[in-house]
C-alpha cells in the first residue's frame, strides 16, 4: 500500500465513524458511479426511543490534502481550500444528482473535515452557465471556504428533500404526490397544527409580521381560538376556491372549470381562526377597524378558517365581519390547494395531514 493509499484509508475511516452517528452507511459495490459513500439519515433522536431511518439520503465525494502540499499558515492566509482535477464530467453529474452530493475534503494540516453541497459550489462560480463554459476541459477547480466544516454540513443534512418527479404533474409542476389541488378538502386539524401549517405557508411567501391585534373584543360574542396580526407578503399568495370549481364532468365533455386565482401581496391583515366554534359577525368595533386599516394602506385581508368552505357561516360571517378588506377567506379545501402545491410545506406537515374527500390526478 502506498503512502496516498494509507492517507486516503485513514481519513475515510474517521469520516464513517462520524457519519455512523448520523445515519446507515450505504456504498456502490463497484466504483463506478464516481461517488465515494453514502448516508441514511436517522431522524431526529427523541429521548428513550430507539432511532429510526428517514427520508433523506446524501452522498459524499472525498478528497485529501496532505501536510506536505498545503501548510496551515498558507490556508489561513487564503481562507479557503482549493480542489483541482476534479472531472467536468463528474460535476455535471453531481449537479444534476437528484439528491445532494458533497465535496468532503480533509486537510490534513488543519486535522479538519470539509463539506460543501456541490450544487451550492458549482453555482457560486456560475452555476450551469459555469459548466456549459467548461465543457471543453476534462478538469476544473472548486473552492471550499475554510468555515464550510463538516458539523455545519451535518446539521443541514436533515432538511433535504428527495421527491419523486414520476408522478403526475399540475401546470407543469413536479408535486410529489398524486392529489388533485383543486378538488381536496383537509379534515380538520388540531389548532396547533392548524396555526403551524399556516404560518408555514406564509413564510413560504415571505411574510414579515409586524403587529398584532386582538380582535376578540371586537367581537359580540365568543366564536374560539383565533389571531389576527398585520405584515407585508413580499411575495404573491395565491388561492382559489372550491366553490367555484367543478367536481364531475359531462358524460361528452371532460372539460372542468376551475376556481379563479385569487392573490395578495403587500401590507396585509392576516386572520386565523384556528378553533372555530361560530361565526363571527359585523359589529361597530370591526367596521371601524376595517375602515381604519383601509386608511393606513392595508391591500386586503387574508382570513383562514380551521373547517370546511362549504361551512357559509363561516365563510360569510368573515367577509362580512371585515368587508371590504376580505374576499373569499380560505377554509379546509381552499387551504388544500396552497399545501398541495407547496411540497416542501406538504412534506413537512405529512403525518399530521387528514383529508376528508381526496381526489387524485
Amino acid at each position: 500500500m502506498g503512502l496516498q493509499d494509507a492517507f486516503e484509508q485513514r481519513y475515510t475511516n474517521r469520516l464513517k465513524t462520524r457519519l455512523s452517528e448520523h445515519g446507515l452507511l450505504i456504498g456502490y459495490e463497484a466504483d463506478r458511479a464516481a461517488i465515494d459513500l453514502g448516508l441514511h439519515l436517522f431522524e431526529p433522536a427523541r429521548p428513550g426511543a430507539s432511532r429510526q431511518l428517514g427520508q433523506v439520503r446524501v452522498w459524499f465525494q472525498l478528497k485529501g490534502v496532505g501536510a506536505e502540499t498545503t501548510d496551515a499558515h498558507s490556508l489561513a492566509a487564503a481562507g479557503e481550500v482549493v480542489v483541482s482535477g476534479l472531472a467536468v464530467d463528474h460535476l455535471h453529474y453531481w449537479f444534476a444528482h437528484p439528491e445532494p452530493v458533497y465535496l468532503v475534503v480533509y486537510v490534513e494540516a488543519l486535522d479538519r473535515f470539509l463539506a460543501e453541497d456541490v450544487r451550492i459550489l458549482v453555482e457560486r462560480e456560475g452555476g450551469p452557465r459555469w459548466l456549459k463554459a467548461i465543457g471543453g476541459q476534462k478538469t476544473a477547480t472548486l473552492r471550499l471556504p475554510l468555515d464550510a466544516g463538516i458539523e455545519q454540513a451535518l446539521d443541514r443534512m436533515p432538511r433535504h428533500r428527495s421527491l419523486r418527479l414520476d408522478g403526475p404533474e399540475f401546470r407543469g409542476r413536479p408535486l410529489g404526490h398524486r392529489m388533485d389541488p383543486l378538488r381536496s378538502e383537509l379534515e380538520p386539524l388540531s389548532p396547533n397544527d392548524f396555526e403551524a401549517l399556516v404560518a408555514r405557508l406564509l413564510d413560504a411567501h415571505d411574510f414579515r409580521p409586524q403587529s398584532s391585534i386582538d380582535l376578540t373584543p371586537m367581537l359580540d360574542a365568543p366564536v374560539g381560538a383565533l389571531r389576527a396580526e398585520i405584515g407585508r407578503l413580499y411575495l404573491t399568495y395565491e388561492w382559489t376556491t372550491p366553490l367555484g370549481t367543478e367536481f364531475g364532468v359531462d358524460p361528452e365533455d371532460d372539460f372542468r372549470v376551475e376556481g379563479r386565482p385569487i392573490s395578495a401581496q403587500g401590507k396585509v391583515l392576516i386572520v386565523v381562526h384556528s378553533e372555530p366554534l361560530a361565526a363571527p359577525r359585523r359589529t361597530q368595533a370591526t367596521a371601524a377597524l376595517a375602515e381604519q386599516l383601509g386608511r393606513e394602506e392595508v391591500d386586503g385581508a387574508l382570513v383562514f378558517f380551521n373547517d370546511s368552505d362549504r361551512d357559509h357561516g363561516l365563510l360569510g360571517g368573515w367577509r362580512t365581519t371585515l368587508r371590504p378588506l376580505v374576499g373569499v377567506p380560505q377554509g379546509l379545501g381552499s387551504l388544500a390547494f396552497n399545501v398541495l402545491t407547496s411540497t416542501n410545506v406538504y412534506l413537512e406537515f405529512l403525518d399530521r395531514l387528514d383529508w376528508r374527500y381526496a381526489h387524485y390526478l
